[in-house]
């Protein structure tokens, strides 16, 4: 493969790329990280609509309806640029490179490990390359993400091996792999230098993290880590999978007073059959009780992802589904009807939900979801909550995350930067009112 030469960075001219990106959290994440590779190599980042030689689209395969979307913005994005070079990558460019290659405009499909190596492909290549998904790699250590000027995103772990019959992460992100605990760290200092307030950690597999590197303890003692490089920031846990909450992190929640309190933990369904049939190695009766725990010390903020219409899910497991969160602390869920993706255990099931009983699932379970988090926002008005605010936000008033993940109103500037404690006085859509508290 041939490669131009690239001018120095901040010359005239410099190759311009624009990104677009979907998906999660790791999907922003890895974006942020082909940015900083071009840019070390003399590209320019323009932002999105403005004149570029190469568009790079950072795709999703989670769902029929994330395929859907990519194909769609990429011709979007060819007909808004028709001057550049449009480039795939992500987890659909991993299960299915020849499905978007033929889509009009895409020079080039890079799976998860090309991509690791974008600057290559930026000088002129054109075509597919696809390694195995599940072969061997070390760690790609990328720049972490920020949310605003306060809160930065630090991924330490990527992709799974526990197979989930309806997951087609394994097969696009490849094995388990983490970042070594000295670089993680040497990370946060560095977002800490520049001025964060909140490290949020994440993973495709976050409670895997350190098990490859053969310490399964591993994630606890970098929290505790992360808390003790100053006393000015706090630190969240992202997703988080129920069976793989180490007992060391969840003690910690409501005794260490910067480590948020709030978990997402992905429930999946409330049915033990179900959970069996999807390759879940947990009971109903398993997750309830973490969630007790983790609530036990005060107001919690825990989230729950649910899939309804799972192969063979009768109204009897939906209703085992619908009990279970009844009966759980759980403040918020996203709901999701199931999605075949192929390569799963679930795509070779029978059984499948016909599409109107699972629309009207959702529907019900995304209205038990808000009655949830309403009775959670209500419980929390004269408690008094760490928040951190986000500056410049609209008029006076100024929008701060709270530690147990909900937004917070301020009525004024608090009196100094970073986290503060707030009253709270009432509630406003899904959003709490406070002050600063004095």
């Amino acid at each position: 493969m041939d490669h131009v030469k690239h001018p120095p960075e901040g010359s005239a001219a410099a190759p311009r790329v624009s990104f677009f990106t979907l998906g999660c959290r790791l999907n922003q994440h890895d974006t942020a990280a082909m940015q900083a590779d071009l840019e070390a190599a003399g590209y320019r980042v323009v932002p999105a609509g403005e004149p570029a030689d190469w568009a790079v689209v950072n795709t999703c395969t989670v769902t029929r309806r994330a395929d859907q979307e990519a194909r769609q913005l990429i011709r979007r994005v060819s007909r808004v640029h028709p001057g550049a070079r449009i480039v795939v990558t992500g987890c659909y460019a991993q299960r299915a490179p020849e499905e978007l290659r033929a889509i009009p405009g895409v020079s080039a499909v890079l799976g998860m490990a090309a991509r690791e190596r974008i600057a290559e492909w930026l000088g002129g290549a054109a075509g597919v390359e696809v390694g195995r998904g599940r072969e061997k790699r070390p760690f790609h250590a990328a720049a972490p993400v920020s949310f605003g000027r306060t809160r930065a995103l630090l991924k330490v772990q990527d992709g799974c091996d526990s197979f989930c019959a309806f997951c087609v992460v394994p097969l696009v992100r490849g094995r388990s792999r983490s970042l070594p605990l000295t670089d993680a760290l040497a990370q946060a200092r560095r977002l800490l230098e520049a001025g964060f307030h909140e490290i949020v950690l994440t993973g495709a597999d976050l409670g895997r993290y350190g098990w490859d590197l053969g310490d399964r303890t591993l994630l606890p003692r970098l929290v505790e880590r992360l808390l003790s490089l100053g006393e000015r920031h706090r630190v969240r846990i992202s997703s988080i999978e129920p069976n793989k909450v180490d007992p060391a992190l969840l003690g910690l929640i409501g005794i260490e007073p910067r480590l948020c309190r709030h978990l997402h933990l992905p429930l999946q369904s409330g049915s033990a059959r179900v959970l069996s049939a999807m390759r879940r190695t947990y009971a109903p009766g398993d997750y309830l009780a973490l969630c007790g725990r983790a609530a036990a010390r005060g107001p919690t903020g825990i989230g729950a992802d649910v899939i309804v219409g799972f192969p063979g899910e009768t109204d009897e497991d939906f209703e085992d589904t619908v009990r279970l969160i009844e009966a759980a602390p759980v403040t918020y869920l996203h709901v999701f009807r199931y999605s075949e993706r192929p390569g799963t255990g679930a795509a070779r099931m029978t059984g499948a939900t016909p599409a109107d009983v699972s629309a009207a699932r959702a529907e019900r379970l995304r209205d038990l979801g808000e009655e949830k988090a309403r009775a959670f926002r209500a419980s929390l008005i004269g408690s008094t909550l760490p928040v951190l605010p986000e500056p410049g936000r609209r008029g006076d008033a100024l929008t701060a995350l709270s530690d147990v993940y909900v937004p917070v109103r301020l009525t004024e500037a608090p009196a100094c930067a970073g986290i503060v404690d707030a009253v709270i006085t009432g509630t406003d859509g899904d959003r709490l009112h406070g002050r600063p508290h004095p």
